[in-house]
C-alpha cells in the first residue's frame, strides 16, 4: 500500500487519494474542504460512520460483491454463537 504522509502518524493510501481527488475536482472541492464537511457531519450525526464503513467496505465486481447487504449483517461470531446454541438445544 503506498501512502502519503501527512504529519507522524496520519498516513493515507495514495491510490484512494488520488481516485478521490479526480471526484473532488468534478465537484470543485478540495481535500482540506471534504474533511471539514466530512468532520462537520459526523459531529451532527454520529452514526453516519456505519452508513460510510458499510460503503466503503462493499465488495465490488465480483459475485459475492452483489450479495453484500443481501443476506444479512450479522458478524462470524454471532453466526457462530447461534450455530452452538442450536447445537446445544438439539
Amino acid at each position: 500500500m503506498n501512502t502519503i504522509k501527512v504529519r507522524k502518524n496520519f498516513l493515507l493510501d495514495k491510490e484512494i487519494v488520488q481516485k478521490a481527488q479526480l471526484i473532488l475536482l468534478e465537484q470543485q472541492k478540495n481535500l482540506t474542504e471534504t474533511l471539514n464537511l466530512f468532520f462537520k457531519a459526523i459531529v451532527k450525526e454520529p452514526s453516519i460512520l456505519e452508513s460510510i464503513e458499510k460503503s466503503a467496505n462493499k465488495r465490488t465486481g465480483s459475485f459475492i460483491g452483489m450479495l453484500d447487504g443481501k443476506i444479512g449483517d450479522e458478524s462470524f461470531k454471532e453466526m457462530k454463537r447461534k450455530y452452538s446454541t442450536h447445537k446445544e438445544n438439539e
